[in-house]
């Protein structure tokens, strides 16, 4: 089951409303009692991942009351909730704020991530930037798209690049154990260029044809869902380090995002000593 034109629309006016009225008046004006700690220094959570999720689940329950709703903030207070994304008929698994160490520390470089999954499978995925009001999405099976305000969706597509040499990725030194983070830095003096991006952004400057790759250690499914839906619709080319199919359900793995086949080989084969 896809999502049609009005359920898409309903679900990109409800995330345009929440950023409006309670993500972009938070930006910059957090108070140091309205940030928490989750697990580390660098996991945060803040008043408006709190309340912005509640919003957009509300306003899904209202429109799809028959649906599932897993969200990162409801996890980490009930991980039970995390077996519905496999379980339940339609689910909708919500990243309220996507970078949120950057959007505490005044950084621009966060947004929203949106996935819809029936029996498991991604059909509608969502990444959403507050700062410029524009987004990526995708409909399983009917390509990639950016849309910028007042103007045309436009459709994506992605161009791979097979010298390792001349490639462009998104890795992160910083949220992996000592002994990795000094493995993933060895290996990527072979590109022309790394940068550390969160998920929504990474995905996004992926699909946008910016970046070449990406390698990502952790699964968690408000991070991947949408984002590997949405590249493959663009072209590109998903797979666990391990040759699996990545699946929104899966715990764990390292998952490497390439802009086709040949270019994903010729990368595994890099990162071959797996980190």
């Amino acid at each position: 089951m896809n999502l049609n034109k009005d359920s898409q629309a309903i679900i990109i006016n409800i995330v345009r409303d929440a950023a409006r009225d309670i993500i972009m008046p938070h930006f910059r004006h957090l108070d140091a009692d309205q940030i928490a700690r989750k697990s580390t220094q660098l996991d945060l959570v803040t008043v408006a991942d709190q309340a912005c999720e509640r919003y957009i689940a509300e306003k899904v329950a209202d429109e799809f009351p028959d649906w599932s709703i897993v969200g990162e903030e409801a996890v980490a207070d009930n991980p039970e909730r995390l077996k519905d994304i496999a379980t339940a008929e339609t689910c909708m698994i919500i990243d309220p704020i996507d970078g949120t160490w950057n959007f505490a520390n005044g950084l621009s470089d966060f947004g929203v991530i949106i996935a819809v999954v029936v029996k498991g499978v991604t059909v509608f995925g969502l990444l959403y930037d507050p700062v410029h009001d524009d987004y990526v999405y995708a409909n399983k099976g009917e390509g990639a798209f950016l849309v910028r305000p007042d103007s045309e969706p436009v459709s994506l597509s992605v161009t791979p690049e097979l010298e390792i040499e001349k490639m462009l990725g998104i890795l992160s030194f910083y949220s992996y154990a000592p002994e990795v983070n000094r493995q993933l830095a060895v290996k990527s003096t072979a590109f022309a260029r790394t940068n550390s991006l969160p998920s929504c952004h990474a995905y996004r400057q992926l699909a946008i044809d910016h970046f070449n790759f990406g390698l990502f250690l952790k699964m968690n499914p408000w991070d991947h869902a949408a984002g590997v839906m949405i590249l493959e619709e663009a072209g590109g080319y998903c797979r666990l380090l391990n040759g699996s199919e990545y699946s929104p359900t899966m715990p764990n793995g390292k998952l490497l995002i390439a802009q086709s086949k040949e270019q994903w080989e010729k990368l595994a084969e890099w990162f071959e000593v797996e980190p």
